[in-house]
């Protein structure tokens, strides 16, 4: 039964208005919960204001109960016990491949969405998504004082969830930044789950050959990245 119908209980929402009569979209915490987590986790709180791509819907749509695994030809049963394990205790790098409509995606919203109804902190980022803010950061009428703090946080947050890697515009300066985070990552061992269609890390994902080794090396690293290969047929055509 569900106990708040504004957010569902979900926890979070989208705000109906802001002061400049505009709606960006940016998830807040709803009242339901809003002061009992503003008595008990202030910090996590400012950890966790800006938490990326996702949404409500995704929330509410994306869950461990709502992916089904019944079809045929598929591994999508030990796929789910996999990441319900690793959800449930975040440790290394989690990496979902497989073609599109496999539900990487659902199960890597699943992940955050059980992080953030525990008042855990991520960034999930749509890779484009995160580009394109990098980007606009670095623009001379960005509003932002430092340029180099969203990076910054990408780095460090606790947990980042980087969805589609390989979706993204070829340029030397969007896999620099890509190389920067993925090496920044692993070196600090920091939990990351990450999504891609390459079915295969070494052939699939093609960088400048100047940071391809560096950025394969981490991924393909057995003792801290578990890759998950997800086989089944796209589920929006079944």
């Amino acid at each position: 039964m569900i106990k708040c119908s504004d957010c569902d209980d979900l926890l979070w929402v989208k705000p109906r208005y802001e002061e400049n009569g505009l709606n960006s979209g940016k998830l807040i915490l709803c009242d339901c919960v809003k002061e009992e987590v503003i008595n008990k986790q202030k910090q996590i709180l400012r950890e966790v204001e800006d938490i990326g791509d996702i949404t409500p819907a995704m929330m509410k749509k994306m869950t461990f109960k709502s992916f089904k695994t019944d079809s045929v030809n598929s591994n999508l049963e030990e796929a789910k016990e996999t990441v319900q394990k690793y959800s449930n205790n975040l440790e290394g790098w989690l990496v979902l491949t497989g073609p599109t409509g496999v539900g990487k995606t659902h199960l890597a919203v699943a992940i955050a969405g059980q992080r953030l109804k525990s008042y855990q902190s991520l960034y999930f980022g749509f890779l484009p998504n995160i580009l394109e803010r990098l980007r606009n950061f670095n623009q001379p009428s960005s509003n932002s004082q430092n340029p180099s703090a969203f990076l910054s946080f990408l780095i460090d947050c606790p947990f980042l969830v980087i969805d589609d890697l390989g979706s993204q515009a070829s340029s030397h300066w969007a896999e620099e930044k890509i190389y920067q985070i993925i090496v920044g990552r692993h070196n600090s061992e920091l939990p990351t789950v990450i999504t891609t269609r390459a079915s295969n890390i070494n052939d699939g994902l093609v960088f400048n050959p100047q940071i391809s080794e560096a950025i394969k090396s981490r991924l393909q690293d057995m003792t801290v990245v578990n890759e998950l290969p997800i086989v089944a047929p796209d589920y929006r055509a079944r």
